[in-house]
């Protein structure tokens, strides 16, 4: 079977075979591992993290993608799985089977030429990111000629991404009969106080460069009859590299206090933001064979672990990022067979680099 071919029937294989954080991953995961041993690998399943992971030969370019996708939801007007020409249309064909298959396209030509590689897939990336934080420590990231994070970038080099804080703001009231509201104290109008305050912190100056706050559920009261006790909301905050939790803390303070109402902050999930320079020599090398300049993401990946134990880092992948957890979500053929192709001479290139 030619690349192109290769990749048309994996990519499909994988998008048809339901990923999503309310399913069961053992169907993903068999998928990948039976793919993973058509090549002539021997994958070994990681149960604690439901990761699958291969290598072939000692170092070389560790290829990680992650294999769950967000819900499918509503608006969609194409099929799940479905060609249309050069595109195909499903759920995770960009984020990110589509970079799991380039990776898996590039595999068959580097065991083809002894180049060493390694493979590694995640399942929990759109939730809780726990595989990769506790991947990151071993050594099979450590000691990788370079990591390379397949998310959808249009095959642009991306070293720098944003730090995810996402909070839960709550406040208080007092409860009584809808018949007599006044005798309450109805704590979704007091929420309501701050949310203008936080509308303005997502509409930034630079999206790269500036903290942004964006408000994702709002949760509050139980019945048409009875005054709303309590009120909460979900905030997602992005970070850039160099700033710190602190700094968006203290930016979330000061739209409570401008509020003038008694809103409390509790943290329930953190990545943290990633920076890896430009003109590193893995990133100069893959800018040389792209012929795309490094650029930065408002979005956070598995690399914001990866890094902190593997410096050489960067993410990389078919898809457009900005048509990923949206109805309709597509992908090109063409794109990841490139993707696929680059992928390749980039192990290529530093094996060669790395021999005396």
């Amino acid at each position: 079977m030619n690349r192109k071919n290769y990749v048309r029937k994996t990519l499909e294989d994988f998008v048809r075979t339901p990923s999503t954080p309310d399913t069961d991953m053992s169907g993903i995961l068999r998928l990948a591992v039976a793919t993973i041993e058509d090549l002539g690998l021997r994958p070994r399943v990681e149960e604690h993290v439901k990761a699958v992971l291969a290598t072939s030969g000692r170092g070389g370019v560790l290829f990680n993608g992650h294999l769950d996708t967000v819900p499918v939801a509503t608006g969609w007007t194409k099929g799940q799985a479905v060609w249309e020409g050069d595109i195909l249309y499903g759920r995770g064909t960009a984020d990110m089977k589509a970079g799991c298959v380039a990776a898996l396209a590039a595999a068959r030509v580097l065991l083809d030429s002894g180049v060493p590689f390694s493979l590694l897939f995640t399942t929990d990336e759109e939730t809780t990111m726990d595989g990769a934080r506790k991947v990151a420590t071993t050594p099979l990231v450590r000691d990788a000629a370079a990591v390379v994070v397949a998310e959808p970038t249009r095959l642009r080099p991306v070293t720098s991404e944003k730090g995810v804080l996402w909070y839960h703001a709550s406040v208080q009231g007092r409860s009584a009969h809808g018949s007599t509201p006044h005798l309450g104290d109805n704590a979704v109008y007091r929420m309501s106080r701050l949310l203008p305050h936080l509308e303005s912190l997502g509409r930034p100056t630079n999206v790269l460069t500036d903290i942004t706050v964006s408000l994702g559920a709002i949760r509050g009261g139980t019945k048409p009859n009875l005054v709303a006790d309590t009120c909460a909301v979900d905030l997602d905050c992005r970070h850039p590299p160099g700033s710190t939790k602190e700094d968006v803390e203290a930016l979330l303070r000061r739209a409570i206090s401008a509020s003038r109402e008694p809103v409390s902050l509790e943290l329930f999930h953190e990545i943290p933001p990633a920076d890896v320079s430009p003109e590193a020599p893995h990133v100069r090398r893959l800018r040389e064979l792209t012929g795309e300049d490094a650029v930065g993401v408002t979005y956070g990946t598995e690399m914001a672990y990866y890094a902190e134990y593997n410096p050489r880092c960067v993410v990389f992948g078919p898809g457009e990022p900005d048509r990923i957890h949206v109805p309709d979500e597509r992908v090109s053929l063409e794109e990841t067979v490139r993707a696929a192709e680059l992928d390749a001479a980039f192990a290529e290139a530093l094996a060669s680099s790395e021999r005396p």
